[in-house]
Order: structure tokens, then C-alpha cells, then sequence
């Protein structure tokens, strides 16, 4: 008996896959304080995945956790199903029980795939049009690839084509479109100038990264950068002229700096109140950007004289402004979103078509091998034979697409459906190259 590869079962049980829901939390449902409570790390992302695709009625998985989001999307043979088992799984990350369900919202079919459109394309983001949100939907869609089958294959597929048309037909992501872009000019607003601050930032990611470069561009000279690990802090940093610094002599030294910036994948709190006891040095105030989520900042800081605390939350004020000044290219990339989620319905609507396909192929297969196997042992002229035994085979294949189209023809609407299917029926036949479900893109 041959072997079943784990593609071939993946396609096997979602073949009659027809639900498709997508569950979770953002920015717009739920504060900081509860975002980082259903807040996915890479760490256990995968084993939370794989268990929740083992129970009866999930058949595909991918969880979007960042940090103004956690999104589960599933695909199955049941909506309902598809819900409660999400909204289980997820509640489970939280430890927050029924409560945490109160934050939680669901969509399904068309409006999951248009809110993942929109996602991708930017709309959805605390800063509308932010660029990184499209890196992180790839990543989910890459890390979740052991449980991702034909629909949310080309649910994926199909989200990160329109968020580079979107990029790339509107100026949605003109001015402030980062997280650490906004974090830097609420520290600007703060301070008048950078020139002469020292900055700290906390974090050698992207987020990290992305904030030297905008303090950078803001006219700061002095940017320490931190991680627990001095190497990568010192490969890090080079590049973009910073200066390298251990976490923990970072935290050690807090009181030489006026600003901190704090955008590590921590999943706790790591820069507490007793790190900002001792004598500024002549520092008037210290302000503390902290858009990590999980916080990496205990929010008990905030009592301490002279300190001035801001999560990601608190970056509303700048972002409302940028947000109006780019709503017309909003209305643009709504309507790029809209051809795209006309697009992909079509794509699903087709997939009613795939057992009268998959049924028509099997018995073209068995009727040419019995006709052929009619006319065997072949006489002396061979090729007649096969000839014969084809052309039988032929007709028989024929004989219910024939029906088919007649009964088209008998519609109300046959002669538009007759036109539409004329072109296909003068085609060639050719190999079609099948696309793996996880290999493209």
C-alpha cells in the first residue's frame, strides 16, 4: 500500500473544507493590558497551533500575533465549530476565562478574507499604512505552513498580493507608517530636539532597528543599543552607528540617559521600578516609550517623580493626524481590496466544482482502461486496434459533458453561459502544473 505524504492528507481532509472563520483581538477591541495577555510568541506558537488543528473540525490554522493583534484563521466543515474551538484556544492562552471571550471577535467568510486584506494592506494598523504589518503576515503565513492547506493557501497568497498593490497604486504608507516612526515623534514633541539627548533603546529586532534609524534621521547623536546578547548587540548596532551595550549594564545605567525606547520580544516585564531609584545626575526627567507588547516596562514606573511613561496605546494623538491626512488614499486601497475579495470568493465558489471534476477524470481514466482492455489480446493490426478502443473510450467520456452542456443551453440565461464556456471547450488539452500549498510565494 503506498504511503500517504502529510501534503496528500492535508488536501485530503480539507477537501470538503467549506467554512472558513478568523477569531482574535486587536488595537480596536482590547487594551494594552489585555492584547499582551492573548499575545502568541514564537516560542509556543507552533505546539498551540498543532494542538488546536488536532481537534475534530479544524483542518487549517495560521495565527497572526503582533503587537496590536492576535488573530487566529481556521478552515473546516463548520463555522460554528470553527469559532468555539478558536475562541477556546485562544481564551486558553489568556488565563482570563470568560472575561477574555468579552474582547474577542469573529468573522467569517467574506468578511475574514476582507479583514485580512485589509490587514495586510495596512488599513487595520494603529498607523495606517505601516510597512511591517506585510512582513508579519508572510511570517505567520511561513510559520504556520505545517497546518496550512488550499484555502488558506491562497487566502494568504492572495492577502500579501494586495498588500504590495496597495503600496504600490496608493500612497497610503506616505509620512508616519511605523510604530517606532510615531514613538520618535511623540519623544520630538516631548523634547523640542533630539540633538543633544541620549537615547536607549531596548531591542535588536526589526522594532529596534527601525527605531535607530528614526531617531537617527531626528538628529540624535548618542543612541545605546541593548540586548541580552552582547554579540548581536555589537553586529547590530554597527551599521547603524549606535553604540553596543549588555541589557543588564543598560538597566544598570538609566540614569545617565533621557529617553528610553523598549521594543524587545520579552514575554514579562523586565524594567521595573527598582532600576529607577537612584539620582538622575542632573537629568531633569526621563521618558520611557515602551511599544512592546508584552509590555517590556512594569506600568508601576509610572509613579516614580520625574519619569514619564508611554505605552503603545498612548500613540493615538499622532496617529489620528496621519490617519486623516491619508484618507483619500484609504478610499483607493478600499477599492483594490474589494476586487481582490470579489477575486478570491470567485476562487472558492469554483471549488464546488472539484468532486464533479475529480469524478469526471476518474471515469475518463477507467473507461479509456476498459475500452482498451475490450480489444486486448490485439489482432495483428495493433494500432486499429488502440484506435478503435480509443475512440470508443472517447465517446463514453464524452457522453455526460455532452448532456451537460445541452442542459446549459436550455436555460433561461444559456445563450451567456454557452459563450462563456465555448473558449474553454476549444482549448487544447495540456499539462497543468500543479502549485504545492506551501511552496510558492
Amino acid at each position: 500500500m503506498r504511503t500517504i505524504s502529510p501534503s496528500e492528507a492535508r488536501g485530503a481532509a480539507t477537501a470538503g473544507s467549506d467554512a472558513l472563520v478568523a477569531v482574535g483581538l486587536s488595537h480596536r477591541t482590547a487594551p494594552i493590558d489585555v492584547r499582551e495577555r492573548f499575545a502568541l510568541g514564537e516560542r509556543r506558537r507552533a505546539e498551540w497551533v498543532e494542538n488546536l488543528t488536532a481537534r475534530p473540525g479544524v483542518s487549517e490554522c495560521v495565527v497572526l500575533s503582533t503587537c496590536n493583534r492576535t488573530e487566529c484563521y481556521l478552515a473546516g466543515s463548520d463555522a460554528e465549530t470553527l469559532d468555539r474551538l478558536g475562541r477556546e484556544a485562544l481564551c486558553g492562552v489568556s488565563g482570563l476565562g470568560a472575561t477574555g471571550e468579552s474582547y474577542l471577535a469573529t468573522l467569517e467568510g467574506a468578511s475574514a478574507v476582507r479583514h485580512l486584506f485589509r490587514v495586510t494592506g495596512g488599513l487595520e494598523s494603529l498607523i495606517v499604512g505601516e510597512p511591517q504589518i506585510q512582513g508579519q503576515v508572510r511570517g505567520a503565513y511561513r510559520d504556520g505552513r505545517p497546518t496550512v492547506g488550499p484555502v488558506l493557501h491562497r487566502l494568504f497568497q492572495s492577502a500579501l498580493e494586495v498588500g504590495g498593490r496597495v503600496r504600490a497604486d496608493t500612497s497610503i504608507a506616505s509620512g508616519v507608517t511605523s510604530i517606532p516612526g510615531a514613538a520618535v515623534g511623540l519623544a520630538r514633541k516631548v523634547f523640542g530636539s533630539l540633538d543633544d539627548r541620549s537615547v536607549l533603546v531596548l531591542g535588536t529586532g526589526e522594532m529596534g532597528r527601525l527605531t535607530v534609524q528614526c531617531l537617527k534621521r531626528e538628529g540624535a547623536r548618542r543612541v545605546f543599543l541593548a540586548s541580552r546578547d552582547p554579540a548581536r548587540a555589537e553586529r547590530v548596532s554597527r551599521p547603524l552607528d549606535a553604540l553596543p551595550m549588555r541589557r543588564s549594564a543598560a538597566l544598570a545605567a538609566l540614569d545617565r540617559v533621557d529617553l528610553v525606547v523598549a521594543c524587545t520580544e520579552s514575554e514579562a516585564a523586565f524594567l521595573r521600578a527598582e532600576h529607577l531609584r537612584g539620582p538622575r545626575k542632573g537629568r531633569a526627567q526621563l521618558v520611557i516609550l515602551d511599544i512592546a507588547v508584552p509590555r517590556n516596562v512594569d506600568p508601576r514606573v509610572a509613579g516614580i517623580s520625574d519619569v514619564f511613561l508611554y505605552n503603545i496605546d498612548d500613540l493615538r494623538q499622532v496617529v489620528d493626524r496621519a490617519r486623516a491626512a491619508r484618507e483619500y488614499e484609504r478610499e483607493r486601497a478600499e477599492a483594490i481590496i474589494e476586487r481582490h475579495v470579489a477575486k478570491y470568493r470567485a476562487w472558492r465558489r469554483s471549488r464546488r466544482a472539484d468532486p464533479a471534476v475529480r469524478a469526471l477524470r476518474d471515469t475518463a481514466r477507467r473507461l479509456v482502461a476498459d475500452a482498451v482492455a475490450a480489444r486486448a489480446p490485439y489482432p495483428d493490426d495493433a494500432d486499429e486496434a488502440l484506435r478503435l478502443a480509443s475512440h470508443a473510450a472517447l465517446n463514453k467520456v464524452l457522453h455526460g459533458p455532452t448532456r451537460a452542456i445541452r442542459w446549459l443551453a436550455e436555460r433561461s440565461d444559456g445563450e451567456e453561459c454557452l459563450r462563456r464556456v465555448e473558449p474553454w471547450l476549444g482549448e487544447e488539452t495540456r499539462d497543468v502544473r500543479g502549485e504545492k500549498w506551501g511552496e510558492s510565494g
